[in-house]
């Protein structure tokens, strides 16, 4: 019945693929497959190298009649250049070989290591170990090379993968050549494939770029004009505030009081104004506007309120793993400090018996006071530090990548990036002096506050220290994974920073490491 049922499927596609135009290769459909169309017996030629001969089956390391330009696709970096993959003329690149398998296995000669990034992007079978030179016979013991140049994945099992095997190869990477770069052996998208009888040797991870010190220097408060009022004039005003636009927002002195008028008050001089922004609470008076004189003398305005240093960039710590790189772990740069507040506008001078010819002096109006300076900018923040480079044997996005008689070997992680020192803040405006009196004497306006300096930036944080790791999931495994040998490495220390900051995490180390739940496999 099941015989019976398997022709009847066959027959019916066979109808299917007639029907459309294509041209069918029939056989005999005896045997175990249970869905004919994935068992090689028929295909519609066309479709990539035509239907699969039943006869290269067999698996090439123990049957050498399946080591034929039939069943194979060939590749020797010793071969000429211009190769077509036949035994007699293999291609030079193993990434060339894979690319134009078209449903065949790839058979890989142990000459000389193929100097090359390669990418696996179908479900092909790809063999190492063979001798091309005594008739492509295949060793147990022996590995083709892949030696990947440095800044890329010495091999990657991409996205369309999905059931491909690789065996017999001993993959290094290089160590990197840039300032946080990482050296990654093999690296598999979230697909079923298998890694067998490899040796994968990762490099050195280069440490981070240092965070930069910010060159632009913060601007400084306006001070406050010297135009105002001085005693006996026609037309009475306060002196001028300075102004300055930072970038968390304008800071502004306080007007000059104005100098007093008989008929107002009682001829008293009149308060400044309050710098900007005023503190709250402010229990030690910066900025506030100086008192106008009555029966005492007039006060300057207050100094104004230093800004606040900027917050520090958070530590490199996190870590993302893609089938190209490992991204992550940047120390966060400082914040830029905050602005100074303004000083206050000085006290006016009060009226008096001061102006005219000194033998018949009269009553006039009092000096004004001056107004305060604006607030100097906040220094820029310091730079980040980056994170350091990985030594990472083989990187798994998924869980479903088998491993047999794989043996990894990582070496030192680079150091993460140091964190740079944040600017200072810019000096404040100085306030302006208060209005002068006459000949006669008696009446000279208060001097306004200067503006308070901006605040230091934050210092930059500490770049990641690179991993040390044989294995790197980005996924949990279900269980831990062994390997067959393990040579681990050195996990990069963290960046530092400027006093006050934070510095960067150290790297991870050992032979198996789930980047989800950031701790050991199994754990």
């Amino acid at each position: 019945m099941k015989t019976k049922a398997r022709r009847w499927v066959a027959a019916n596609v066979v109808l299917v693929l007639a029907a459309s135009g294509c041209d069918v290769v029939w056989s005999d459909v005896s045997g175990d497959c249970e869905l004919m169309l994935t068992c090689g017996h028929f295909l519609p030629t066309g479709s990539g190298g035509g239907p699969p001969n039943p006869a290269c089956e067999a698996d090439p390391t123990k049957d050498a009649s399946t080591v034929t330009d039939e069943c194979a696709v060939f590749a020797s970096a010793t071969a000429e250049a211009g190769g077509d993959g036949t035994k007699a003329k293999p291609y030079a690149s193993l990434g060339e070989a894979v690319a134009n398998a078209k449903g065949k296995r790839v058979l890989a000669c142990t000459s000389e290591p193929f100097v090359e990034s390669v990418t696996i992007d179908a479900g092909v079978e790809v063999i190492g170990g063979f001798d091309c030179e005594a008739g492509w016979t295949w060793s147990e013991s022996a590995r083709s090379g892949i030696e990947g140049p440095a800044g890329v994945v010495a091999l990657t099992l991409g996205e369309g993968a999905n059931g491909a095997t690789v065996r017999s190869f001993a993959v290094s990477a290089a160590s990197a050549t840039e300032p946080g770069g990482s050296s990654i052996g093999v690296a598999v998208a979230d697909v079923e494939a298998e890694l067998a009888e490899v040796d994968v040797t990762a490099g050195d991870g280069m440490a981070g770029a240092n965070g930069e010190t910010p060159t632009e220097a913060p601007q400084a408060g306006a001070s406050a004009p010297a135009e105002l009022s001085n005693a006996c004039s026609t037309v009475v005003f306060g002196g001028e505030s300075g102004v300055t636009t930072c970038e968390d927002g304008e800071t502004r002195g306080g007007v000059g009081g104005l100098g007093g008028m008989m008929g107002t008050d009682e001829g008293n001089g009149q308060k400044g104004a309050d710098g900007a922004p005023l503190p709250e609470p402010n229990p030690d008076a910066y900025g506030l506007g100086g008192a106008g004189q009555t029966d005492s003398n007039c006060r300057r305005g207050e100094d104004g309120l230093p800004g606040t240093d900027g917050e520090t960039g958070e530590a490199g710590s996190g870590t993302e793993l893609t089938l190209a790189d490992i991204a992550g772990g940047d120390g966060g740069e400082g914040k830029t400090g905050k602005k100074g507040q303004g000083g206050g506008g000085g006290g006016g001078a009060k009226a008096g018996l001061f102006c005219g010819p000194s033998a018949n002096p009269m009553v006039g109006p009092g000096a004004s006071g001056g107004g305060g300076g604006a607030g100097g900018c906040g220094g820029k923040g310091g730079g980040g530090g980056k994170a350091g480079g990985s030594s990472i044997g083989l990187v798994s996005l998924g869980t479903k990548l088998m491993l047999t008689d794989v043996t990894v070997t990582v070496g030192k992680a680079g150091k993460g990036g140091d964190g740079a020192r944040g600017l200072g803040g810019a000096a404040g405006g100085s306030g302006a002096t208060g209005g002068t009196a006459t000949p006669l004497g008696g009446s000279i306006g208060c001097r306004g506050g200067d503006g308070g300096q901006g605040g230091m930036g934050g210092p930059g944080a500490g770049g990641r220290g690179g991993h040390a790791v044989g294995i790197a999931y980005g996924v949990a495994p279900g269980a831990a994974v062994t390997l067959a040998s393990f040579i681990g490495g050195t996990a990069g220390e963290g960046g530092g920073t400027a006093p006050g900051g934070n510095a960067g995490e150290a790297g991870v180390s050992g032979e198996c490491w789930d980047f989800t739940g950031n701790a050991s496999c199994g754990q």
